[in-house]
């Protein structure tokens, strides 16, 4: 039993192609087809491209450079800021201190006076009797 199919009855030459999209249409001599490059013009365009995107990382990098160096000044500026604010928080520390101190010693004058004048008017008033 033989099978019959329509691509086995398809004849050479009978499929339609667009001329100039065939490949080889104009065979391996020169002038070929602009689809096809040496190995020289492909190792040339790969070396452009190489040369082309290393260009790019270094252009990426120098960015990169550039940002960090803006991040480390404002770092820097915030530093500077904190450095300001902790020597005015030092500075208030040691003035509530040195209040204190002068608080205290009012305090201790003020209740020794208040012994004393107390005490002094306990002996006044025993040798008074």
């Amino acid at each position: 039993m033989e099978i019959s199919t329509r691509v086995n009855q398809v004849k050479p030459g009978t499929l339609p192609t667009k001329n100039g999209l065939r490949d080889n249409s104009n065979g391996g001599e020169p002038p070929m087809d602009n689809k096809y490059v040496t190995h020289q013009e492909l190792e040339l365009s790969n070396e452009k491209i190489l040369h082309h995107i290393d260009n790019k990382f270094a252009e990426i990098n120098n960015n990169f450079v550039d940002m960090q160096r803006q991040m480390d000044g404002r770092f820097n500026e915030v530093d500077k800021q904190f450095n300001k604010l902790e020597l005015k928080i030092n500075d208030v520390k040691n003035t509530a201190n040195h209040n204190k101190e002068k608080i205290n010693w009012l305090l201790y004058t003020a209740i020794g006076g208040i012994i004393i004048s107390v005490i002094t008017t306990i002996i006044s008033n025993l040798l008074t009797k």
